[in-house]
């Protein structure tokens, strides 16, 4: 069932809400915006009513941002069809407000060469995802991400000379690597871990995840305009959001999600392939 709403679960955890504050919206990207199956893979731009229900969103003064698994690298397109007004990327790594950069996240060097190290000892390929560049790593020499411009390594030493500076904020696998990842009593134990459908799976630092993407950003809106928002709404449909959701006092799961995601949200919506943020915000009276 979708279009449903779950009473009880409108959360207000930031601050005490002001009518007269902004309404601000958290869109995820895959799932959600852009719509995206197994089959055909991640796409580069919202669905046509999805990008027109935003933009009038923004245009009544609505304030949206974008929060994603994904870094500024791979959010390109769909920013050029939304004036988003601020960043949520690689799951809360990087938050920006505007061209103002509030938080910026990256993998300790010593955890990062463990991480390649252990990696490397049971044979696992994953995509290393940074603000600036990516880069994949592939000990046997695979290649299963063939991301246009993106160069392959097989060693941390390989991934300093793609990255010099090694500033990476998430790691992304795919299916075909996750009983590597299994195998590895350290990337379980120590790095955070999202199903996010699809054969997508997120490997994130402790303490980073969505929800604290978006409180760093609604504190330094605060600072900036300083007036709590009215109300905050969250749109995601995957592991990754549910933090987002904890956030929000309205948040909305796409109804291709899991029942584990829906679960954590206070509104079901129709399917991203049945455009369901541009139905949710006109449910809202936002669009």
């Amino acid at each position: 069932m979708t279009g449903r709403r779950r009473c009880g679960r409108v959360r207000m955890q930031i601050k005490k809400r002001s009518s007269q504050g902004p309404v601000v919206a958290f869109f995820d990207v895959d799932g959600t915006l852009v719509y995206r199956t197994r089959e055909s893979g991640p796409g580069t731009v919202a669905r046509p009513a999805v990008a027109e229900a935003v933009n009038a969103f923004a245009s009544s003064g609505g304030i949206a941002v974008l929060s994603t698994g994904r870094s500024m690298c791979g959010v390109a397109d769909v920013s050029a069809q939304i004036p988003f007004s601020g960043f949520v990327t690689m799951d809360g790594a990087y938050v920006r407000l505007g061209e103002t950069v509030v938080f910026d996240e990256c993998f300790p060097h010593g955890l990062l060469k463990r991480v390649v190290s252990e990696m490397k000892s049971v044979g696992m390929s994953a995509f290393f995802q940074g603000t600036e560049a990516c880069a994949q790593l592939s000990p046997d020499g695979r290649n299963p991400y063939e991301a246009e411009g993106v160069r392959t390594a097989r060693n941390m030493d390989d991934l300093e000379r793609i990255k010099p500076d090694l500033r990476f904020g998430k790691i992304d696998f795919s299916g075909m690597d996750y009983d590597r990842y299994l195998k590895s009593g350290y990337l379980v134990r120590e790095l955070t871990y999202y199903d996010v459908a699809d054969g997508c799976h997120e490997l994130v630092m402790p303490g980073v995840n969505k929800g604290a993407g978006a409180r760093r950003y609604l504190e330094a809106l605060e600072a900036k305009c300083g007036r709590v928002p009215s109300m905050v709404y969250a749109f995601g449909d995957s592991e990754n959001d549910m933090p987002l959701f904890d956030v929000a006092d309205v948040s909305v799961a796409m109804g291709q999600a899991s029942d584990k995601v829906k679960a954590r949200a206070t509104f079901i919506a129709e399917t991203c392939g049945n455009d369901g943020v541009a139905s949710a915000l006109r449910h809202f009276g936002l669009a």
